[in-house]
């Protein structure tokens, strides 16, 4: 039993409801996908998993940018120079207050000494006091304060300087840097202290020293209150907006300074900060800013805390959930679309997302004071595209599969599986759609060439009306209108001079196309009076939807042209051809009537002439049935001989008339490609009409001459002429021009029966008269090649 119907019949039930799924499933996967990857880039902003790669990004970001660097800084280097001049190092502190005294007089604001003095001199003991009274001198000089870890507990222990500078110094800072697990230099705390005592950031005393006004409470993130109130202390942990690379502050040598050749006022009002910058020393860490296998003097990272103190420019880690907005905005943006655009148009989009998560963690620093962590944002991105690319290539794997399996069970179809051969499973699925498109290009194909190969014009427009297609017979059709392409035409326009028959109502509606579910149409006439068949079919999808509309415009003319010529012809036949049978019977009847009297010979004349009346109306008939529907035999004739037969046929009907017939020939042979028989009838037919319409005692004139390409043949009366609206219903069927004469009075066929011979013969008769002048038909036929 077959099965295909049945199955044809589900596969279509099924269809709409796996396209309404497929949206839905959609969603569901990109709902489940954004959630599970936002799910993760908030965990991975949050917890700081991926801090070595977002502290290595930053500051890589930190060095496309420079700070401000303030220029009431200014820094005593203890460079080479001055340790190849003064001698190793450490070198007596008598040089230290001798620098101090040399700087005391220009007035600076403050002076910090950054070096390690914690231990009394043992050799110069004097240099202590030396130096204890330079430094009370100046009044501004701040020290620094030792932290250090003995053990690699992180438990510090402090050392403060030598009793005798501690106690002359206008105050004393810590110095305590934090490195990060990569070994950089990135931050320091503000203030630290054992929970009895606190200390400030040496460059924060160095301001306070100063006069400058720190905004309390300090800028940093703010500590949790310890667990030990014994336990050393951090607070306002601060991270430090580095100006610039190594080198970016002023900088004089230490032994320039102390020999007089730096000017004073270089110093007057500066924070002078007195540190080694010499190679070995030991006192440089790795900033972000330090770059490959430079490092930083701690001198100058204390002088970029300063600077970032005098100029306000704060800057601090996002906490977690500004992490996690920052990775969640470019990462919702990357999955919307992946969702909403094209694949080529979502990979820029990505790609445009990175770039923009990359240029705001480079400028959030600057702008907001922030430091994002923009690894998780970039992975978050990064990951969006391929997974969701990965899901839907599965998707649209499973379609494909899905569908071949559907084809399988056509039985009208080939096998559309993948056949086991080389390549991965992908390859395999291309290959049979490969397959299955090159059967839907031949089907279209097919389909564009039966809709061309239609005799009658069609059109294939859309839901509102456009044409979309339209075969070669559309194209003729409304090529009268000067449409040159039909594609995105609307329908409306194409139709405008299309009436419904016998109305003035356009046969296109277009409220109908929009709502109408069912074929229609009408008979109709178009501007050029071609009688019209229009036609609208409806076509639907697999939901019930229609999508678009075939339109066909079937001629008919002929169809009503031979049925208003039947009708005009049952309507002449009823009364010619009734009438003279009817008459003939009467004079029978009165015959019958009186038996005993003969016959008189005026009726049987009348009987005669009734009968030939018959007899010439069904000739015409049968001729004019030939000339239209016989196919015709074309032989190569001589057009003069054709004239003579004529002229001999015609000769008795002259005479009686008295007319004169006069022939005039060519010199050469007229030779043609004709049907003897019926040219010859329609010569005659001719010659006819002008013995008859031309009068008593008259000439006609048929002559052959030479013409362009071929040979004329005319014929010319002297009869009463024809007016202009007797030559338009010259040759329509059952017209006749004098009804009122008896004598010339006709059924109306014999000049159709010659104008259909002439056409048949690819020629075209023509006519010239004038009233009072006579008349002249005339017609060329095409000169023949081949000899008779």
């Amino acid at each position: 039993m077959d099965t295909r119907p049945t199955e044809s019949t589900t596969s279509q039930m099924q269809e709409p409801l796996a396209r309404a799924r497929r949206p839905r499933t959609r969603w569901l996967e990109w709902g489940l996908l954004s959630a599970a990857l936002l799910a993760g880039v908030v965990a991975l902003g949050c917890s700081r998993s991926l801090e070595h790669i977002d502290l290595a990004l930053t500051d890589q970001l930190t060095r496309l940018s420079r700070q401000a660097v303030s220029p009431d800084i200014v820094i005593v280097a203890i460079d080479d120079k001055s340790l190849s001049e003064i001698g190793l190092w450490p070198w007596r502190r008598a040089f230290h207050a001798a620098l101090l005294d040399r700087i005391t007089p220009a007035g600076p604001r403050a002076v910090g000494l950054d070096l390690i003095l914690v231990e009394p001199g043992r050799d110069h003991a004097v240099d202590d006091a030396l130096l204890g009274e330079a430094i009370a001198r100046n009044g501004k000089v701040v020290l620094p304060l030792l932290l250090m870890d003995r053990h690699g507990t992180g438990q510090l222990t402090r050392t403060d300087p030598a009793p005798e500078l501690a106690s002359a110094a206008a105050a004393i800072g810590h110095v305590h840097l934090e490195i990060d697990n990569d070994g950089i230099v990135r931050s320091t705390f503000l203030r630290e202290g054992d929970g009895a005592q606190w200390w400030d950031q040496f460059a924060v005393a160095l301001l306070r020293v100063g006069g400058f006004a720190l905004p309390e409470p300090l800028p940093g993130e703010r500590a949790p209150p310890p667990k030990s109130p014994d336990a050393w202390q951090r607070d306002h942990w601060m991270q430090i907006p580095f100006a610039g690379p190594p080198g970016s502050f002023p900088r004089v040598s230490y032994v320039d300074v102390l020999r007089g050749q730096v000017p004073p006022e270089q110093f007057a009002g500066k924070y002078v900060l007195v540190g080694a910058v010499a190679a070995g020393m030991g006192d440089a860490y790795a900033t972000p800013r330090s770059g490959q296998s430079e490092l930083m003097d701690g001198v100058e990272i204390a002088a970029n805390v300063m600077n970032a103190l005098l100029l306000d420019q704060r800057l601090e880690r996002a906490n977690a959930w500004q992490n996690a907005l920052f990775s969640v905005v470019p990462v919702g943006l990357a999955l919307l679309a992946v969702l909403l655009l094209a694949p080529t148009a979502s990979l820029l989009a990505s790609a445009a997302l990175l770039i923009a998560t990359v240029v705001a963690a480079a400028l959030a620093p600057s702008v907001a004071g922030l430091q994002f962590a923009p690894s998780a944002a970039l992975l978050g991105v990064l990951l969006a595209y391929p997974l969701w690319v990965w899901r839907r290539l599965r998707a649209a794997l499973g379609y494909l599969l899905e569908e071949f399996r559907r084809m399988e069970t056509r039985r009208d179809l080939p096998t559309m599986l993948p056949a086991a051969r080389s390549g991965d499973l992908l390859d395999r699925h291309i290959n049979a759609l490969q397959n299955a498109s090159e059967q839907l290009r031949n089907l279209h194909r097919f389909v564009s060439e039966t809709l061309n190969s239609l005799p009658d014009a069609t059109l294939i427009a859309d839901a509102s009306g456009h044409v979309l297609a339209g075969n070669q017979a559309a194209y003729q059709y409304f090529s009268r209108q000067k449409v040159a392409r039909l594609r995105g035409y609307p329908l409306g326009e194409l139709l405008r001079g299309v009436h419904r028959a016998g109305t003035q109502q356009p046969v296109f509606d277009m409220e109908r196309l929009h709502h109408a579910t069912q074929p229609w149409g009408a008979e109709a006439r178009d501007a050029a009076g071609r009688d019209l068949l229009v036609r609208f079919v409806p076509c639907f999808n697999t939901d019930g939807q229609t999508t678009s509309w075939i339109t066909s415009l079937v001629d008919i003319t002929p169809i009503r042209e031979a049925e208003r010529q039947r009708d005009v012809a049952l309507r002449f036949i009823s009364h010619d051809m009734r009438s003279p049978q009817a008459s003939i019977l009467a004079l029978l009847e009165v015959q019958r009537m009186n038996p005993q009297l003969p016959m008189q010979p005026e009726t049987l004349g009348r009987i005669e002439r009734h009968a030939r009346r018959t007899l010439d109306l069904a000739e015409e008939f049968v001729q004019l049935a030939r000339a239209e529907s016989s196919t015709y035999r074309l032989d190569t004739v001589d057009l003069v001989d054709l004239l003579d037969e004529a002229v001999d046929e015609v000769w008795p009907q002259a005479q009686a008339q008295r007319v004169n017939l006069l022939v005039v020939r060519p010199d050469a042979p007229a030779l043609c490609e004709a049907d003897r028989g019926l040219l010859t009838r329609a010569i005659a037919n001719l010659l006819g009409n002008a013995v008859k319409y031309g009068g008593e005692g008259t000439e006609v004139l048929c002559a052959v001459h030479a013409a362009t390409g071929g040979w004329r043949v005319s014929i010319t009366d002297q009869g009463p002429g024809m007016t202009p609206e007797q030559q338009q219903r010259l040759f329509q069927q059952f017209a006749r021009l004098d009804p009122e004469h008896s004598a010339t009075r006709g059924v109306g066929l014999g000049l159709v029966f010659v104008r259909t011979v002439i056409e048949r013969h690819g020629a075209r008769i023509e006519v010239i008269s004038q009233p009072g002048h006579g008349t002249t038909f005339h017609f060329t036929l095409a000169a023949s090649t081949h000899l008779p």
